[in-house]
């Protein structure tokens, strides 16, 4: 390389953190929804630049980072290139909304950048993968992946390669059902994110084994399946470890793999358990399995420990697209 060549580079990659994304060589691709956040990130970026001049800063900080469930179950400068801007917002998106191998961390910095994209981005996208024990006695895998795109207002899904189906809300729009009540996805940034205040507006006047689950199943959806802002995230994870008989495990696996904290929660005939990527706060994976002997399921009697379902997370964050619904036939 030339001294020119040195320059010029040395020129295009002069902004804060240019030096580890030099050193980190080749990476692999980044996943279609790491792409989708710093696209978001990137269109963010502009419209400030046009409105506020180009002394403007942005605040790149990496994130904190429906078909229904059984009843049951529940600062970069502006005048860096544009090109640049897309490789940090890469290097920093990817980590918590691809698919991740073991538990990310995050700095302060891109939890502002989480906060804007989530904040903005008009559909949550879930990617799953479910397994379930049939009732006849047969374990079930429908081993298609599933993905949900959920917005303010409605919820498209789908299986596989499969038609994409449209789930409308009521007039209310889309909510998260916790103890009973609805949490709205507009309201998710006026809930309190001191652990004790959000306990109580959480669980209200439940109390016993019922607001216990209640209380497991909701944190599990907004962690999941909102747009919830990485300090409601980080608060939410306190509240679920703080759950009377909840046990925590550090250092464990899901089933792809992916290292997490695992929060147990016994519920009647049930254990219920949740692994959690706490840099992101963002949910694994989700597991029931019987609590004790001689459980019956449909034609067959179970041992401790049995597995009943199992919902994996692939990858959660935000989309700024989702399908069109398929026709009906």
């Amino acid at each position: 390389m030339t001294g020119q060549q040195d320059m010029n580079d040395r020129d295009l990659l002069d902004f804060p953190g240019a030096r580890r994304l030099r050193a980190a060589g080749k990476v692999a691709p980044p996943s279609a929804d790491a792409v989708a956040a710093a696209l978001a990130a990137v269109r963010s970026a502009a419209g400030r630049a046009e409105e506020d001049g180009p002394a403007v800063e942005l605040a790149w900080e990496p994130v904190a980072a429906v078909v229904p469930m059984p009843t049951w179950r529940r600062r970069l400068p502006v005048l860096a290139s544009v090109a640049a801007v897309v490789a940090v917002a890469l290097g920093v998106a990817s980590q918590p909304w691809s698919d991740s191998g073991a538990v990310q961390g995050s700095s302060p910095a891109a939890q502002r950048t989480v906060r804007e994209q989530t904040g903005t981005a008009p559909y949550w996208k879930v990617r799953t993968s479910e397994w379930s024990r049939s009732s006849k006695g047969a374990r079930q895998s429908d081993g298609a992946y599933k993905t949900e795109w959920l917005s303010r207002s409605d919820t498209r899904g789908q299986s596989g390669d499969g038609p994409v189906q449209y789930y409308s809300m009521d007039t209310a729009g889309t909510a998260y059902r916790i103890c009973g009540e609805p949490v709205l996805w507009d309201e998710l940034e006026k809930l309190p994110t001191d652990p004790e205040a959000l306990r109580d507006r959480l669980a209200g006047k439940a109390t016993g084994e019922s607001a216990a689950e209640g209380l497991f199943n909701g944190i599990e959806e907004l962690l999941a399946r909102s747009p919830a802002e990485p300090q409601l995230r980080a608060a939410l994870f306190k509240v679920l470890s703080g759950i009377p008989g909840a046990r925590v495990t550090e250092r464990v696996k899901d089933s792809n793999g992916r290292a997490g904290t695992a929060v147990d929660l016994d519920a009647d005939t049930w254990r219920l358990r949740l692994i959690i990527d706490t840099g992101a706060f963002h949910v694994l994976e989700s597991v029931t399995t019987a609590r004790n002997d001689g459980l019956k399921w449909g034609t067959e009697k179970l041992r401790a420990g049995d597995l009943l379902l199992r919902t994996t997370y692939l990858s959660i964050g935000p989309a700024w697209e989702a399908p069109k619904p398929s026709p009906r036939t």
